[in-house]
């Protein structure tokens, strides 16, 4: 590997700061935005599902056309960076008026604020991410880089549950308190950690001779490589178990498991624990390969998570200790399947880029919205659930409510974890085109 493709920490951790943004942006979403929606502005549990669902439709149109937009518009600014500068503001304007709603504002202008706020997180997530495909041409660096997104998203998710646990716990603050905060730690996020990013970095030179390939004619020649196919698949599978989970989190603490106030601090667990393992697991890949390291998350997550379905409802005095227990078994292995999903489309998209074809953005474009549909699909699918159980939030949960709650939170992911065993098991069967990149050869 060449020296000039490893990054210091420094400069790891500035590229790596919109994370930051993206990971508040997504934790408020799928975990806080569904709760104050439906009990703070006054929506149904159906009508914020719906709403979730057609903010990823919506990313589905975007994403991939922002992707590809990226890797073939060219000018003197650059080809990632405008896209990024023009997202900062959306973002900001969209946050503050969809966090910051008042009840009883309408479905309009929450839809609108939704829009904004997801427009302006596309044109800023896509162009990075296919950015951040390029930075090295060392698979092993590529996969160091995929984990230090992810160790500095969960750097971002302790820092925001921190801010949330202190004001809910020791100032007080209700829902509709801790929403406006989020939205206004997000705005203010956008435009520092975009200029950062912008200030900082140049974009990667590109390979004379490479021809821009329409959007239409790239997604042929996705579902024709096998290797991509089965990644998305895995993406999908990401998706709908940590949205599901996600999403009915707060619910299973506060309404099934009687921890209100207690739901900030208890998911601390998942991003603290990551600070640790993501860079023990990013090591033992070297070794072993990422295809066992992969199996070996999958399976953990579908032993991990039935374990929830006997969680004492017991309150505090008898219900924290077990749940907290639970959390830091199941998320041991949280963040190995985005991080190494992660590095093998960045192995992609430089196998591409050694011909003369740039497709990072677009790769990553295709990734995000795949992986973004699959958590609206995850998210709409549990409050659905839940929804069907005749659970109010804002009364006593039935017996029957609890028992839909702790399905929507476990099924999902354990399901995922046993297909996602299945799919690598295939790929170790398929052909070694199609498989090699599940593994990245272990150093001697």
């Amino acid at each position: 590997m060449r020296n000039t493709d490893r990054l210091g920490l420094g400069r790891l951790a500035a590229f790596s700061s919109p994370v930051l943004l993206f990971q508040a942006i997504e934790l408020s979403w799928r975990v806080y935005l569904p709760s104050y929606l439906t009990q703070g502005v006054g929506l149904s549990l159906a009508t914020v599902g719906a709403l979730l669902m057609a903010a990823r439709l919506f990313d589905a149109i975007a994403d991939p056309v922002l992707g590809w937009l990226s890797d073939h518009v060219r000018t003197s600014f650059g080809q990632r960076k405008p896209w990024m500068a023009a997202g900062a503001p959306l973002v900001s304007i969209g946050a503050l008026c969809l966090f910051l709603a008042p009840s009883g504002t309408g479905l309009a202008a929450i839809l609108a604020a939704s829009m904004a706020l997801h427009l302006g997180y596309s044109l800023i997530v896509t162009p990075h991410g296919g950015w951040g495909l390029e930075l090295a041409s060392d698979p092993h660096e590529r996969t160091r880089i995929m984990g230090a997104k992810v160790w500095f998203g969960s750097v971002g998710s302790i820092v925001v549950l921190l801010i949330i646990a202190l004001l809910e716990r020791h100032f007080g603050f209700g829902k509709a308190a801790l929403v406006a905060t989020l939205g206004v730690i997000i705005a203010l996020l956008a435009p520092f950690s975009v200029g950062l990013v912008l200030c900082l970095f140049k974009e990667r030179a590109r390979v004379p001779g490479g021809k821009a390939t329409n959007p239409l004619h790239l997604f042929r020649t996705l579902l024709r490589d096998r290797s991509l196919v089965m990644v998305f698949a895995l993406y999908v599978l990401t998706g709908i178990a940590d949205a599901s989970s996600m999403g009915t989190f707060l619910f299973l603490c506060e309404n099934v498991l009687h921890l209100k106030g207690w739901g900030a601090v208890l998911m601390l667990t998942q991003p603290a624990l990551a600070l640790f393992t993501l860079p023990f697991w990013s090591s033992v890949s070297r070794r072993i390969g990422r295809e066992n390291v992969l199996k070996a998350a999958y399976a953990w997550q579908a032993l991990m998570m039935p374990l929830a379905f006997f969680l004492p409802n017991a309150g505090p005095n008898a219900g924290l200790v077990p749940l907290a227990g639970f959390l830091i078994l199941r998320n041991l292995t949280w963040g190995v399947d985005y991080m190494l999903l992660r590095a093998m489309v960045a192995d992609i998209a430089d196998r591409d880029a050694r011909s003369g074809t740039s497709r990072a953005g677009s790769y990553y474009g295709l990734t995000s919205i795949t992986l973004k549909l699959a958590m609206g699909v995850g998210a709409a699918g549990a409050l659905w659930l839940v929804a069907m159980a005749g659970f109010d939030p804002t009364a006593p949960a039935s017996p029957t409510a609890e028992l839909m709650i702790k399905f929507a939170y476990v099924v999902p992911t354990t399901l995922a974890g046993l297909i996602g065993l299945s799919i690598l098991a295939f790929a170790k069967r398929s052909p070694a085109a199609a498989s090699r990149i599940f593994r990245s050869a272990p150093v001697a």
